[in-house]
């Protein structure tokens, strides 16, 4: 599984970046929520996300359900799980 962190902006973009950069450097896209972002492989062998946690530096939390939804049909092009 590979963690990275992630924002979502007010126009509702999930933006993924490494680990080596802070949330706030992102500040710009307008983040209404932040937090860490894991991709691996379900046991039925797809890709998977899931969004958790929360930016110490924005001060802003995850809202995993709506955010993973999110980022599945963004970033992996799945429309429901």
């Amino acid at each position: 599984m590979v963690k990275v962190k992630y924002i979502k902006t007010d126009c509702k973009q999930i933006i993924v970046f490494s680990n080596y950069h802070t949330h706030d450097e992102f500040s710009k896209f307008n983040p209404i929520s932040a937090g860490f972002i894991s991709f691996g492989v379900d046991r039925n062998g797809n890709l998977s996300c899931t969004c958790y946690g929360e930016s110490i530096s924005l001060r802003l939390k995850s809202d995993p359900e709506t955010d993973t939804e999110l980022a599945r049909k963004q970033i992996l092009g799945y429309d429901y799980f």
